[in-house]
């Protein structure tokens, strides 16, 4: 099944799919229920939605729930893909002879994972297609976990089918809310031990208090972790001091967010794409091209840290934010046409840094 791969979502080093992934008064009822659904023990929880905002875990949730019951069952037959890749399948496959077979490998598998769920809003097809599946699945005593920004009973009846709404109603529907000071501190205390960082108390609270999330704080710390290496602070550790530097310079650059948003408007506005697609996370090529292309033309005209650029884009991390201004660079060099579009972008999208 194309979209997600049924690994787990966490750096690859820990030995066990929950290994690394923090539970908190936040997220615990959710986490309970994914690892009694890893175990089998989907009766009451099938369909699980987990919905919240973005940042708060929901993918990696459903990551470690797929990398779990693969371990647990290594010849289970799973599917994990995002709201887009299905209704991409569904129309494909309607549209070719093998209509029949892609909705009978659907409706075999075990478990069922489907992320971004909202997705599906402008595919009437897909979403019917999903209503038929999820009462296949139900029929076979399958499991099925999906998340979502808003849960289902808030979604209009106009605009969402009411069968496909009863049906994901008729299971557990948990809300995973952004982390509280207590688990964005040990947050910053585990993932500090991942990147080698040796903080001081007062460092870790400063942290922990200015952050608004995890994939926040992650970029913070990878900052961190490239300044230790490149000075004489990894003996005494890092302190408030030097945090409250690196800081104050990211509210600084921060401060270009309003070039940034100009930028990705004209962006948009050029590729005709909306401009909560371009920052949300959507894949689809369209999309991933207009969005490496305002990425890079952020950096290149306002100069802001990969981190400041990150936040405005979903709460993207660095190393993805550096990823997207390479492929769009490559781009650019190797398509004229691109780079003269490129180019107009850029004269629209405000002063460039100094």
């Amino acid at each position: 099944m194309s979209g997600k791969e049924a690994a787990s979502g966490g750096s690859g080093a820990s030995s066990h799919p929950w290994d690394d992934y923090l539970t908190g008064p936040e997220n615990e009822l959710a986490m309970a229920a994914a690892r009694a659904m890893a175990r089998g023990e989907h009766r009451g929880l099938s369909p699980m939605v987990v919905h919240g905002p973005s940042g708060v875990g929901k993918s990696r949730l459903l990551a470690g729930l797929v990398a779990d019951r693969l371990k647990r069952a290594p010849g289970a037959a799973v599917a994990h893909l995002d709201a887009e890749s299905f209704a991409a399948s569904q129309a494909e496959a309607s549209a070719e002879a093998g209509w029949s077979e892609w909705r009978d490998r659907l409706r075999s598998v075990e478990l069922l994972v489907i992320e971004d769920l909202e997705g599906l809003l402008r595919a009437p097809p897909a979403r019917d297609e999903l209503a038929h599946t999820l009462d296949a699945l139900d029929a076979s005593g399958a499991a099925v976990a999906v998340s979502a920004r808003t849960a289902p009973a808030t979604w209009p009846r106009r605009e969402w089918p009411g069968r496909l709404l009863s049906r994901l109603q008729a299971g557990l529907t948990v809300r995973i809310d952004p982390p509280g000071l207590s688990s964005r501190r040990r947050f910053v205390l585990v993932r500090a031990g991942f990147h080698g960082l040796t903080l001081q108390a007062e460092a870790v609270e400063r942290l922990a208090a200015t952050a608004d999330g995890y994939r926040t704080l992650e970029g913070w710390l990878a900052r961190l972790a490239l300044l230790s290496r490149a000075g004489p602070t990894r003996a005494r550790g890092l302190d408030a001091e030097t945090v409250a530097a690196m800081l104050a310079e990211e509210a600084e650059l921060a401060g270009t967010s309003t070039s940034v948003d100009a930028i990705a408007r004209a962006v948009a506005a050029r590729f005709g794409v909306r401009l909560s697609l371009l920052r949300g996370p959507s894949r689809r090529a369209a999309i991933v091209g207009a969005r490496h292309l305002a990425i890079y033309l952020a950096r290149e005209r306002t100069g802001a840290s990969f981190a400041a650029i990150g936040g405005y884009f979903g709460g993207r991390d660095p190393a993805t934010i550096r990823h997207a201004c390479k492929a769009a660079a490559d781009r650019i060099a190797e398509d004229p046409a691109l780079a003269a579009v490129a180019s107009a972008i850029a004269a629209d999208g405000g002063p460039s840094a100094p």
